[in-house]
């Protein structure tokens, strides 16, 4: 049994809906002057905190996603903002817990269509696309980031798998290979009752600059691919990774070049 729903065809976006944070509770209006010395007073501590990126016995010294998104939604115009989802997996347990089950479950999706049209031992080509899933603290094969640094910069969010699927051999014990690519979003904002987990800080003291237009929600968007084989049942998987893997590098949007390295 799968988590998601697959069927086939190329890929397509599942229809997915973000809230809207403060913007779903209050009116927007212009900000008031004490409302811009508090913008600016956050800007200022953004700044600290990118100066203290890699420098030891520092607090918050390991957070440079979570603060490269924070200089989006503070500065940005609300566009789409481009992360590395290859960090997130590397970093945080969370983000290699979800893709090692993202990978199964989209096996267990390519076994299932296969299984339930094969009529011959000639094997075929097909692409599945599945439903909307999530990663979240309700979820046990998707769980809510464990790191500071990627709380602040995802959170929980959503996500889809497209895959294109090889599958040879007899239908009881088909060889498959499969290229797959999990497509992430996270609106990128603040919500009413909630806190930061690790400062306490409530969402109050940013979303009030969602709704006075100083700053600006916005998606966090990126995806990541896999090629697995295997054959017959999906069991033990073996992921397929480059011969030269690229590093992945600290985000660009972090503006202080020495925290990018």
């Amino acid at each position: 049994m799968t988590i998601a729903t697959y069927t086939l065809g190329p890929c397509k976006r599942p229809t997915i809906r973000h809230d809207n944070g403060f913007l779903d509770s209050f009116a927007k209006r212009g900000p008031t002057v004490a409302e811009h010395l508090q913008y600016q007073w956050w800007v200022g501590k953004l700044e600290v905190a990118e100066a203290a990126q890699n420098v030891p016995f520092m607090p918050h010294n390991d957070i440079s996603d979570a603060l490269a998104a924070y200089r989006h939604f503070l500065q940005g115009t609300g566009a789409d903002r481009w992360f590395s989802y290859e960090r997130y997996v590397a970093n945080d347990s969370s983000g290699r817990a979800t893709l090692d089950n993202a990978v199964a479950d989209a096996q267990g999706g390519a076994w299932n269509l296969y299984r339930g049209s094969c009529k011959d031992d000639k094997g075929t080509e097909f692409e599945m696309i599945s439903s909307a899933l999530a990663a979240n603290s309700g979820s046990t094969a998707f769980p809510y980031p464990s790191t500071e640094n990627w709380q602040k910069a995802i959170g929980a969010h959503n996500f889809w798998i497209c895959a294109k699927v090889q599958a040879s051999g007899p239908c009881a014990s088909p060889r498959f290979e499969m290229l797959m690519t999990l497509h992430v979003e996270d609106m990128y904002n603040f919500n009413p009752g909630a806190a930061d987990i690790a400062t306490g800080i409530p969402d109050a003291a940013n979303g009030i600059f969602e709704v006075t237009g100083l700053a600006k929600q916005y998606l966090n968007v990126s995806q990541i691919s896999r090629t697995v084989k295997w054959t017959g049942k999906p069991s033990d998987v073996k992921l397929v990774t480059p011969s030269n893997p690229r590093r992945e590098r600290q985000p660009a949007d972090n503006r202080r070049v020495r925290n990018r390295l």
